[in-house]
Formats: C-alpha cells, structure tokens, sequence
C-alpha cells in the first residue's frame, strides 16, 4: 500500500505533530507500507517525517498562497471579504498553477493508493489538480465553519475528495454541516504514550506554569499574560514563573502574535521580568516535565487540543479553557481543570488554586496519565486509520 500525506508546510505546529504520529502508528500497524510526504515548505518537520522512514518532497507552494486565509479578512463585510480574496486569488493564479502542474506530475511519478490532506490548503491543492482516480482523504483539525469565506471554496473542494477524518466529535458536526455529502468519520488523534511520559518529579522554586502553542492570535496568550498579571499583582511575594513556549510557525497574514508584541504586552503589564518566551522547542516532552502546570488558554473553541493531551500523558496537571473539542477530553477536576474561555480572572484563579495545592497538582497528575493511557495511545490509531484506507482503496 503506497500512501501520500500532503501539508502546507514544513515546520512543526500542533498539526504537523499529529500528522508525526499518525505516520508512525501506520508504519507500526503495517511495516511494509511506502508513505511519501509533499511539504509546502522547507522545516523540521522533513527530518522527523525522514527519521520514521518516510519519503519527503519539498514542493515550496507559491508565498502568496501561503500567506492567504480568512484572517486578514475577519471584520469586513462578506461582499468585501469575498471581493478582497478573489482578487488575491487571481493574482496569483500564475504561479499557483506552475506549482498545480508540478504537483500532478509528483502524483503520476508517484502512483499512490491513497492521498491523505492534512489541512486547508493542502485540500484546496489536491481539489485545483483535479487527481483522477485516486482516493483523497481530508484530515479535518480545525471548524470550518468559523471561516465563512474559505469555507465556501472548501465546499466546493470537498466534491472532489472521496472521504474525511475528523479529529473531535465537535470538528464533525461542523464539517458536516459545512461540507454537506462529504463522508466523515470521527477518529481522535493519539500521542507516543512512550515519549511523552512522566518522569520521576522533583520539588524545585520557582513554580513553572507554561503555555505551549504557535503564536496563533485566538490561542489565547494575551488571557495567559493578563492571569498572569492578576496573580502577581495580588500576590507579589509568589515564588512563580510564567512560561511562553512556541513561536509563530504559519504565513497567514494577521493570525498570529509576534514575539514582540507579546513581549510588548508582559512590559505594559509590568510583569516582563516574571516571564520567560522559551520559543520553539525540539524536546517537547521535556519542556512539559519541567512545568508544575500547563495551561491551555485557546478564546476560541479548539478542534482537538494536542498540548492537552501530550501534557496530561506526562503527568501533568492541566488548565483547559472548556470548549470544542477540548471539552471532550477530560473531566473537570478529575483528570484536569476546565476554566471559561477568554476570561483572565477566572483561568488565574484556577492556577492560583493549584499553586496551593501540591495535593491537588498530584492528584491530576496521576489521573491524566491514566486517561490518556486508556484513551489517547498511538496504538489504537494505525489500526483505525488503515481500516479506512482498506474501505476506500477496496
């Protein structure tokens, strides 16, 4: 079986770390699968996806391309927005259509079973080449719906892809309503239960609390950096640190925080020298062991929430702002914390709360690791992968 992956880029983010997993858990369910990669870009990603036997193309996609989304154009009005992205689209219809051809000629050359998507833009490539024959599978991380203008041309790109998988129980409902026709099937992504594992803890000054995430605007880093505030400015004596791990990885314009203006924003609250910006880290596993508590802070509803999951596999005690997909994973002072989105006060008492209670901290921690165990391993999700694939080559 021969299987062709297709993202948008070649750095690491939330999505490409799942699409990792998914490669290795198909390799281990069936060894003798050939799995070729094609990335937008260049990035870490094209040695991580080597390392686990996987066959790389870099084909750069056109920047202008990479650089168009529905974030730029959030705010004007849907005649407006329409307007604005056809244009964009037309500008760049030359050099899309260079990098269109190139792209058939790599799936020709290749001659795969299966393609399978993994995201927006790689949907939108595989539609405009028109593949024949061939199964196209869309990898769904993200709502749709939530993007009103791109999603009308998903719609039309979703005629031309045979299946889909969706990452949340939440995430289907929205494709489905977004994507009418489109068949799609609910299999939560897993995690390297072997990687990202706890190690033995030992008790350290100053308390670390962390948020890992790309820079994307709606992940929540202004509410991490105002609780943060809230807490020191209420309690100036606290032995406690504030971590800000990632970087902005995407091209889309206006989605993402700088590491300047974020800097910017800890200087006018006046707790810069309590923050620390860690920026993107290779070993993330050991990045989540060396925080007392993870915080996961997205304003919007998360398709899945992979920070979630790997933390809570390290033993970790986890802050989650409850919705989407989010909300599917744990349960509310058991294995992990839900807090309200987008409310500063209300995620700083939470971490206050366990600040306090090393009990408590201890407690989640235990309870995490065995959730995800149980739910999250990386062994369910080749076998559940491969019978799809076996459906739709059959």
């Amino acid at each position: 079986m021969k299987i062709v992956f297709v993202n948008p880029v070649g750095a690491i983010g939330g999505a490409e770390r799942a699409l990792l997993t998914i490669m290795a858990a198909l390799l281990n369910t069936k060894p003798d699968m050939q799995i070729y990669l094609i990335a937008g870009t260049d990035g870490s990603l094209i040695g991580q996806a080597e390392k686990l036997g996987v066959e790389v193309k870099v084909l750069k996609l056109p920047e202008e391309f990479n650089q168009l989304g529905d974030s730029a154009l959030r705010g004007n009005s849907k005649v407006a927005a329409g307007m604005k992205l056809l244009f964009q689209l037309v500008s760049l219809v030359p050099s899309l259509w260079r990098y269109i051809n190139e792209f058939r000629q790599i799936i020709k050359l290749l001659k795969p079973d299966l393609i399978h998507t993994n995201g927006i833009k790689a949907n939108l490539i595989t539609a405009l080449a028109g593949v024949k024959d061939i199964p196209v599978i869309w990898h769904i991380q993200d709502f749709y719906g939530a993007r009103p203008v791109v999603a009308r041309v998903l719609r039309w790109a979703s005629k031309r892809a045979t299946s889909a998988i969706a990452i949340s129980q939440s995430v289907a409902q929205d494709a489905k309503a977004t994507l009418p026709g489109l068949p799609i099937e609910v299999i939560y992504s897993a995690i390297d239960i072997n990687y990202f594992s706890p190690h033995p803890s030992s008790s350290h000054l100053p308390l670390r609390v962390g948020l890992v995430a790309t820079f994307a605007r709606w992940k929540g880093h202004d509410i991490f950096l105002e609780a943060a505030s809230e807490i020191i400015k209420n309690h100036p004596h606290l032995n406690v640190r504030f971590c800000i791990v990632g970087g902005a990885i995407y091209k889309t314009r206006g989605s993402q925080f700088s590491e300047q203006e974020l800097k910017d924003k800890a200087t006018h609250l006046n707790i810069a020298d309590k923050v620390d910006f860690l920026g993107f880290q290779q070993d993330i596993a050991e990045i989540y062991r060396s925080l007392d508590i993870v915080v996961h802070a997205s304003t919007q509803p998360e398709p899945f929430g992979l920070a979630i999951v790997e933390a809570m596999a390290c033993g970790k005690p986890v802050i989650v702002s409850q919705a989407g997909g989010a909300a599917e994973l744990f349960t509310h002072n058991h294995d992990a914390v839900g807090v309200s989105p987008g409310e500063p006060k209300a995620l700083a008492a939470a971490i206050l709360d366990l600040l306090n209670n090393p009990e408590k901290r201890q407690l989640l921690s235990e309870q995490a690791r065995h959730t995800v165990t149980k739910r999250f391993s990386h062994e369910r999700l080749g076998e559940q992968i491969l019978a799809v694939y076996t459906l739709l080559i059959a």
